[in-house]
């Protein structure tokens, strides 16, 4: 997770330099870049840690004992 939101602050910050030099307004859509790659990265990681266990889906429709809801076995 952490390389995540190392990924977005990067990858946000490179397209804030590169249209920084296009445009010609360094720095500022380069700080602007880190901002919304923390941004970013701290949402996704959110959404990551409060979506619950992975595969609560599957449980839902079998059970907790790994039985259908007919009595068979999955």
């Amino acid at each position: 997770m952490a390389f995540t939101l190392v990924g977005f602050v990067l990858i946000c910050t490179g397209l804030g330099y590169l249209v920084d030099r296009w445009v010609g307004t360094r720095p500022w859509l380069m700080v602007a870049g880190v901002f919304v790659g923390a941004a970013l990265g701290f949402v996704y990681l959110a959404s990551f840690l409060f979506s619950g266990p992975a595969g609560s889906r599957d449980r839902k429709k079998t059970g907790t004992d790994g039985e259908e809801p007919d009595g068979r076995l999955s």
